[in-house]
């Protein structure tokens, strides 16, 4: 099975996908405090269009998860390998992760914030705590991951005696049984019962459940399991039936984020075709992995950066440019100014947190060399 392999389509959509949710935030953020608003209370009125839309980005990020994980994760098993798999994880999460939380830390103690509250929030930060509030915003999105890592990690634990593809299925029918109900309730005619449930549904705990975003990681599996099916000429019938479940999950998928969207068809039909557009570059970009490295050519170190800092980005931006914004008006300073600023200090930021992150994991990897030796080139 491939493992180690870079595909260039990956690195562009995680920026593509870290900029859709940079300025769902920013069409929130607030001019006279660091908070969300709505109405004139918004600092940039121009990114209106974004606002909920954007968060397709997080969809997009589950997707290449599933098949990044899954291309990480594929060949032997058992308690070393669950070892080794855990350690690439930790070292790729964790160290921009602590970075930005501290960051986050200072950006709301200089905002005037009570410290004992956000050293508490720090600290359920950096442990991916199941249970919030979390001192960033986007926290919550790497604790899903998190259980979503665990579960593999248990799968190669067992040496496989639950494959990938069947973890696959379990996590995306079930996902596809909540977002059934859930969708179900969204079409019923409105009642306080019908309220009272997505209310229930809604809560925290469907998300570490992986039952409302299970089917983006489960669709990215699966799309790895088919390619590599392709490219090992296995039975027709397993190809079929893997092919058959990656439309339903893709389906599955396609339904939430129509729901999720809590603004107008408009918005709603925008974000599911920002869902199928990037998921169509996707297909042909891993299919047709080298002629895309040939095309692109002398910028490939380029694309390569450009995904490595959309972590950071994703990481970065909430608390802390929430905080800038706020401040850069203070100051009295023009829209357009405010904002230009307020980006390249977002930028810069990531760009720093992206330099520190490299060297704790070369630092790490100088203790183990073995994740220098071995590391999944294309880890999520």
């Amino acid at each position: 099975m491939e493992r180690n392999v870079h595909y260039l389509i990956i690195d562009l959509l995680r920026i593509f996908a870290a900029i859709l949710v940079l300025l769902n935030h920013f069409a929130t953020y607030a001019w006279n405090s660091a908070s969300v608003a709505e109405g004139n209370d918004v600092a940039f009125g121009f990114l209106s269009a974004f606002a909920g839309l954007g968060a397709v980005g997080v969809e997009i990020f589950f997707v290449i998860s599933g098949f990044v994980i899954a291309m990480s994760a594929s060949g032997e098993g058992g308690a070393s390998q669950a070892l080794r798999f855990a350690r690439i994880r930790a070292t790729r999460i964790l160290p921009a992760l602590w970075l930005s939380a501290l960051v986050s830390l200072v950006a709301r103690a200089f905002y005037g914030e009570d410290l004992s509250l956000l050293l508490m929030d720090f600290c359920r930060s950096v442990i991916l705590s199941p249970k919030g509030p979390y001192i960033d915003g986007v926290v919550w999105s790497l604790v899903v991951e998190a259980v979503f890592y665990f579960s593999v990690a248990a799968a190669i634990l067992s040496k496989f005696r639950l494959s990938l593809y069947d973890l696959a299925k379990i996590i995306g029918l079930s996902s596809s049984v909540y977002i059934l109900i859930v969708s179900g309730l969204h079409i019923l005619p409105p009642s306080t019962r019908s309220e009272e449930a997505l209310s229930v549904l809604s809560r925290f705990p469907f998300k570490l459940l992986l039952l409302q975003h299970g089917v983006f990681f489960a669709a990215g599996m699966i799309f790895f399991l088919v390619k590599n099916s392709d490219d090992d000429h296995s039975r027709m019938g397993n190809r079929v039936s893997k092919a058959v479940l990656l439309l339903l999950f893709f389906g599955m998928g396609t339904a939430e984020i129509f729901i999720s969207v809590e603004r107008g068809y408009e918005h709603k039909f925008s974000a599911v075709m920002i869902w199928f557009a990037s998921m169509y570059a996707m297909a042909r970009g891993v299919r047709h992995g080298e002629f895309v490295k040939h095309r692109l050519g002398e910028y490939r170190g380029l694309v390569k950066y450009l995904g490595g800092i959309s972590y950071p980005i994703y990481l970065n931006h909430y608390s802390v440019g929430m905080v800038m914004v706020w401040w850069l008006f203070s100051l009295d300073l023009p829209t357009p100014i405010v904002f230009v600023l307020s980006m390249l200090f977002v930028l810069g930021l990531s760009m720093a947190v992206m330099w520190l992150e490299k060297r704790i994991q070369n630092a790490i990897k100088g203790r183990f060399p073995e994740l220098g030796a071995k590391r999944d080139q294309m880890a999520a």
